[in-house]
């Protein structure tokens, strides 16, 4: 009788060598590709202070208002019956959350009395008014 010989199986082996290059391309992509919002806000002519505490940019829901009367709470424009709900919706997702105004020095402050009104109607305690240091 002949003996047949069993045939070995093939290894599948993947090779590492070229690993790394793939993990430095990835990297690379991701890193051109990846956009990075910056805050636009109104242009708004700041009043000036003698010193200045700042305070963390997590906790701040920042409101423009423009000269003209023009509203935007964090880039999103509004009327003034609207920032009741929008800080209700802040503080619901950050019950920290402080109200910034950061507003140009020529504004009525009429417009800052209705949206202080609407900021006490929204339960929103926490007030600061933004202001440029002095030089």
């Amino acid at each position: 009788m002949v003996k047949i010989a069993k045939k070995t199986k093939a290894e599948a082996i993947i090779p590492s060598a070229s690993m790394s290059d793939i993990a430095f391309l990835l990297l690379l992509f991701f890193m051109v590709s990846t956009v990075f919002v910056r805050e636009k806000g109104l242009r708004v002519t700041m009043p000036q202070a003698e010193n200045i505490q700042k305070i963390p940019r997590k906790q701040a829901a920042t409101i423009y208002v423009s000269k003209n009367g023009t509203i935007s709470i964090d880039d999103l424009a509004i009327d003034i019956p609207d920032v009741q709900w929008v800080m209700q919706k802040k503080l619901a997702e950050n019950f920290n959350v402080i109200a910034s105004f950061r507003t140009d020095k020529d504004t009525n402050y009429g417009i800052m009395s209705d949206i202080l009104y609407q900021l006490r109607l929204a339960n929103t305690l926490r007030v600061q008014f933004e202001a440029k240091l002095k030089r």
